[in-house]
């Protein structure tokens, strides 16, 4: 029976666990979707379609699960997670993959599309943020906060492509997941914080600024990468090109492989692709090029509110 009642991505999620970093469910929003996380004895099901196909997950659109070191998981309908720890299997690093790969199960069962990116508004609408490690997707999105725009999302944002051609994100949870040098530089206390990567030694760190759990339409994306030249160069991505740039930053694109781009899917990024400015700025690696990307970002956001 579900202890905790939490809004996450414009839904209220009923769980049998104490996830420290999400919203508390006040109440006063009725009609929203409902997800259920809960406990159940899932492994002889996962197991059995392990051996059936030969895999350690699969993204279904009613049924998906999942298998690894840490625990099985099942997500159905669009509606309930089920989750199993394995043995010696870590319960934050489970906490992790349930908010992560199964809200994404979740989300694509829904119709939505679970983007690994950033994401921050203003009073315009929501500018999601892309990038691989080390491309600067943490530095621009902490500039812009500066700027007094609000936190929606760090790692993972929900989008819904609507009629009448506009996209809508949904909020996360008020925290960013920093590395330990960016902690030390912000002078926090790390013994107040919540260790979650022991691989890229990271940690949860409440957001500063405003946040808000309003959902938020889209009005550009922005694409960071880093070249081999002397300078930022900035270009606009157009056409079928954007569909494969959001169908490649799927947050379980890396699992999908090329189903990212089966039809209910690339759909969806087909439909986004009609609504969303997008643009791809590169920085020289091996220089600073902080202030230079801010600037060059904020052209590229004016424009598209320009556009629209």
């Amino acid at each position: 029976m579900a202890k905790y009642c939490y809004r996450l991505y414009g839904m209220k999620i009923e769980t049998d666990l104490e996830f420290l970093q999400l919203v508390a469910d006040d109440g006063g929003e009725a009609q929203i979707p409902v997800v259920t996380i809960e406990k159940a004895d899932v492994a002889q099901s996962v197991l059995m379609e392990q051996k059936e196909t030969g895999k350690n997950y699969v993204f279904g659109e009613k049924r998906s699960w999942l298998s690894n070191n840490t625990m099985w998981m099942v997500a159905e309908n669009g509606k309930h997670i089920s989750y199993q720890l394995k043995e010696g299997g870590n319960p934050f690093y489970m906490q992790t993959f349930l908010l992560g790969y199964g809200m994404s199960m979740i989300a694509l069962q829904r119709g939505l599309l679970p983007i690994h990116c950033s994401a921050v508004a203003d009073e315009k609408g929501a500018v999601l943020i892309a990038g691989e490690s080390g491309s600067g997707k943490s530095t621009l999105t902490a500039s812009l906060l500066e700027k007094g725009y609000r936190l929606m999302a760090d790692d993972m944002a929900l989008v819904e492509p609507k009629a009448g051609g506009i996209t809508m994100v949904y909020p996360a949870f008020p925290y960013q997941k920093l590395c330990r040098n960016v902690v030390r530089e912000k002078g926090c206390d790390f013994r107040n914080l919540i260790y979650i990567n022991e691989e890229k030694d990271k940690f949860l760190v409440p957001c500063d600024g405003e946040f808000s759990l309003k959902a938020e339409k889209v009005k550009s994306f922005l694409m960071l990468g880093i070249h081999d030249g002397k300078d930022v160069s900035v270009s606009e991505v157009r056409g079928i090109d954007r569909m494969y740039l959001y169908a490649d930053n799927l947050f379980v694109r890396h699992l999908l492989k090329e189903e990212k781009y089966r039809p209910e899917i690339g759909q969806k990024c087909l439909e986004m692709a009609a609504a969303v400015p997008s643009y791809y700025l590169s920085r020289p690696g091996g220089k600073d090029s902080t202030k230079k990307i801010l600037r060059e970002a904020e052209k590229c956001i004016a424009c598209a509110e320009k556009g629209q």
